[in-house]
């Protein structure tokens, strides 16, 4: 009989894993019920007793760039809603960094699920069931992973000692409006197009016809960076990351 039920759980795990389900539980951290008032962002919202929270693990588009409204609009369906919240402390801007859960959905996985987001600066132990969340929407196209049909017209290579990136254009394209972003928020927009190489240096100097200057230092992470290049309907052109 022990055998039997052995042989029982072993397939309910087995079945779990193979169709992507994933309950999380973080013994250390407590949660607590809150409520949204206000969607500040697409990773950011604010609760009914005035904190400002953070979503840990992920990072989705800025205002002013395509799909940010994605996990807006997501968030926003909760606003109202009595939800679960795990604290993970405050950040740099005085916010709380937080895991939100609704009827046991993890909501920042879900936004991940979903391409409503990339992950960013994600726990050690998140960061298998995140990664392959995140792969899952890439190889599908959903979201921030839609691809351009530009897609095979692009390469580009970061010197992240040098702080540079140089990009190739083997189809003769207009990179006017298109724009390239760090794995961060930082991002830079091609005012006016420069051929097959673009060079763009991340710090100060004067524009040429082949070199750009971003105006900031230290866009490219020793250790690990992403870079996304998007055309100038949003389509995501070219990805990489080291």
């Amino acid at each position: 009989m022990e055998k039997k039920y052995a042989l029982l759980l072993a397939f309910l795990i087995t079945a779990l894993v193979a169709g992507n389900y994933f309950f999380f539980v973080d013994a250390s951290v407590s949660r607590e019920i809150v409520e949204i008032t206000r969607v500040l962002d697409g990773d950011t919202v604010e609760l009914d007793d005035g904190r400002k929270v953070r979503l840990a693990n992920i990072n989705t588009p800025e205002k002013r760039f395509a799909y940010s409204e994605l996990a807006k609009n997501y968030l926003d369906s909760f606003v109202g809603k009595r939800l679960e919240m795990e604290n993970l402390g405050g950040d740099k801007y005085d916010r709380t960094l937080g895991r939100l859960y609704f009827n046991n959905e993890y909501i920042n996985l879900e936004i991940v699920e979903q391409g409503m987001a990339h992950t960013y600066l994600v726990f050690d132990d998140e960061e298998r069931v995140f990664s392959r969340a995140e792969k899952n929407a890439r190889e599908n196209e959903l979201g921030i992973w839609q691809e351009s049909e530009y897609t095979n017209c692009i390469n580009a290579t970061i010197n992240k000692y040098d702080e540079y990136v140089l990009i190739y254009d083997s189809c003769d394209l207009d990179l006017t409006g298109w724009t390239i972003k760090d794995e961060s928020t930082k991002s830079y927009g091609i005012e006016e197009d420069a051929g097959n190489e673009l060079t763009i240096y991340s710090g100060e100097g004067e524009d040429s016809e082949s070199a750009r200057y971003w105006g900031r230092k230290n866009i490219w992470n020793d250790d690990k960076d992403r870079i996304f290049i998007r055309d100038a309907s949003g389509l995501l052109v070219f990805y990489d990351s080291y």
